[in-house]
């Protein structure tokens, strides 16, 4: 076996290897067609004679690297063996200074992947709830008298620097939170993979924000959205704003023609996966989420 880096010529070998396999790993960011390595996204192939046993890389984006740590976008081998996760974490590695940690997601049933990771000294660090809606209706929500809620249109500079210092001071305490910005906000209208019209939401009580959401297109699933940064200022909860943006979430969704929809959120949240149970969201998948400390 041997490690090679992914260059132009190889990327499609890289990204039909990471379709055909993410479904034992992790699908949240699974390379387009169009990927192509570089310094925010190195990546390898773990190769043999003529075949691809493995794949690795990482996610060193802005967001990431503030908080001093990179993402798996993938990391497997069809070998299943230590020597093979191993050669390909050596690959990686170089790609890690000035971070604290790198980190990755398993489906808590892939037992075998799961031993080979914590061979490498990977440790669990929590569960997370893959949470499907598969219903074609959502139930009215009526914003509340004194409080707006609107999609954010890409020139309104003001209204998506708001969007991300709330989201990132609502969640920044919690495990695994990645913060928004608005450069990344911004992109994301120009992203065709991703962008779905009408949703990024911001909830505001007069002139103060106090709830987010942002609904785009799943990554694998492309007529099936996924809703994401959905939260409620610390002091407006247990006022039911919190179902109120999910509900318009989904309608944005629906209206979009986008079906079904998905959400992640921590198992330990229990208040948040109990709002969206009742919502009618059902478990698609539980991922445990590991951690290698640098």
């Amino acid at each position: 076996m041997k490690i090679i880096p992914v260059s132009l010529e190889n990327a499609a070998e890289f990204v039909r290897y990471c379709r055909h396999y993410g479904g034992e790993h992790d699908e949240s960011f699974l390379p387009a067609d169009s990927f192509v390595p570089t310094d925010e996204h190195p990546a390898y192939l773990l190769i043999a004679e003529d075949d691809t046993l493995g794949a690795a890389c990482l996610i060193r984006t802005r967001p990431y690297r503030d908080k001093e740590k990179a993402r798996l976008m993938i990391f497997h081998s069809v070998e299943q063996s230590p020597d093979a996760y191993s050669a390909l974490l050596a690959a990686i590695r170089p790609h890690t200074q000035g971070l604290k940690s790198i980190y990755g997601f398993l489906p808590k049933t892939k037992a075998d992947a799961r031993r080979c990771w914590e061979a490498l000294s990977f440790t669990l660090e929590r569960y997370v709830y893959l949470l499907v809606y598969r219903s074609r209706e959502v139930a009215q929500a009526i914003v509340p008298e004194g409080y707006s809620l609107a999609p954010l249109e890409r020139s309104d500079e003001a209204g998506i620097r708001e969007f991300c210092d709330l989201w990132n001071r609502n969640y920044g305490h919690q495990p695994g939170f990645v913060g928004a910005t608005p450069e990344y906000i911004t992109a994301t209208f120009d992203d065709e993979s991703e962008h779905v019209p009408g949703g990024i939401l911001l909830l505001r009580h007069g002139t103060q924000p106090v709830g987010t959401a942002y609904v785009f297109r799943d990554n694998e699933e492309k007529q099936a959205a996924e809703i994401g940064m959905l939260s409620v200022h610390p002091d407006y909860r247990g006022r039911g704003l919190g179902r109120l943006m999910l509900r318009n979430a989904l309608a944005v969704a629906f209206h979009n023609d986008l079906h079904p929809v998905y959400l992640s959120v921590n198992a330990a949240n229990e208040s948040a996966v109990s709002l969206y149970l009742s919502e009618g969201f059902t478990e698609d998948t539980v991922m445990a989420c590991y951690t290698w400390a640098l």
